[in-house]
């Protein structure tokens, strides 16, 4: 267990954030050869930060593309499009040439909901604006103009506190489970309950049903806590985040239940606490995004039900989205407690 707990962290652990999903759109008429939108999108392309999923030129003016790019933030396909003007090129040679003139302007459209993924952004931008002008230049007539759809305002502890409070449910109703289970096991409670006639699913469901609920309470809690001393942001409908919680709990729950029938002691069962925890912790995007995890271990990301519930949460507490928008996530996590729940009553069933 310490070589996996150390081994995800140090691959993770501050990890450059990457392949980070934009759009360009590229309106400047300057010829190709001469145009410094151009140039400074090559630049970008060299770069593994951004991952430009399309440019679109002059001849898509007709397309109006900056609509469409920002339809795409919206609906969060894309984290930002990049916006060139028609007369970028030139604003920047009238005042690189006399110093006077208006700068020429990168407009950035971006998903705030993650301040580290616009920070990296922007900071690509200059980076390849100063590789494109050269260290010998003086006056930089470049300026970026960001636009935010998303998290106006937003601070890093508006990021954090979803994460958080899936990660305090899982906390609570995963390591309680899996320890009250073994010991109920050993002391042979669990043994004298399944000589009732009491089915195994409804003794998963009442379980299921306690911690879901402990796990709400503690939601709770973080919320207003939250909302009372640091002013955190929510935008959307809190019942829905507390929903989310709930089905995350009892999800954790089983999955708790379905590990201490593995274990023969509490021993062994609280090694089954950090094999589960570590993974969740760093792989699911509560401290960073899941853009700054290394690209070997990213799918594994896909695997691990917190990050299905704290997408879900930022989503509704920053972006405003309702159950209509956030259904993938949640649906994932309908069938992530499903699983687990099921497969609860089926060691119950074996047992008995």
């Amino acid at each position: 267990m310490p070589l996996i707990m150390i081994t995800i962290f140090g691959y993770t652990f501050g990890g450059d954030v990457k392949n980070i999903d934009v759009c360009v759109v590229n309106l400047d008429q300057a010829p190709a050869n001469q145009s410094m939108a151009g140039a400074i999108i090559s630049e970008l392309g060299t770069r593994d930060t951004l991952d430009i999923v399309r440019v679109y030129s002059p001849s898509d003016a007709y397309l109006d593309p900056v609509a469409i790019g920002r339809e795409k933030v919206e609906d969060a396909d894309i984290w930002a499009i990049i916006f060139f003007n028609e007369t970028f090129t030139q604003d920047a040679a009238a005042i690189a040439g006399d110093g006077t003139g208006q700068s020429a302007l990168v407009r950035l459209i971006a998903d705030g909901t993650n301040p580290n993924i616009v920070q990296a952004i922007s900071n690509d931008i200059l980076t390849a604006i100063r590789a494109v002008l050269g260290t010998s230049a003086f006056v930089v007539p470049i300026s970026i103009s960001t636009d935010l759809v998303y998290g106006e305002g937003a601070r890093f502890i508006d990021f954090f506190a979803p994460g958080v409070m899936g990660l305090a449910a899982m906390m609570v109703t995963f390591m309680l489970s899996i320890i009250s289970f073994i010991h109920e096991r050993t002391t042979s409670t669990l043994d004298r309950l399944l000589t009732t006639p009491v089915t195994e699913g409804e003794i998963v469901a009442g379980y299921a049903l306690a911690f879901g609920l402990v796990g709400l309470v503690q939601s709770i809690v973080i919320i207003l806590t939250a909302v009372a001393l640091f002013e955190i942001q929510i935008v959307g409908n809190p019942f829905t985040v507390l929903l989310i919680i709930f089905v995350f709990g009892a999800g954790n729950q089983g999955m708790g239940f379905l590990l201490s029938s593995l274990a023969k002691n509490e021993f062994q069962a609280i090694q089954f606490i950090p094999l589960i925890l570590f993974p969740s912790l760093l792989l699911s995007g509560v401290f960073w995004p899941i853009e700054a995890v290394p690209a070997f271990l990213r799918p594994v990301s896909y695997f691990v039900p917190l990050t299905y519930a704290v997408e879900g949460m930022r989503s509704i507490m920053i972006r405003g989205w309702g159950m209509g928008s956030i259904w993938p996530e949640f649906a994932v996590l309908v069938i992530f407690a499903g699983i687990m729940l099921l497969l609860s009553a089926y060691s119950l069933r074996k047992r008995r």
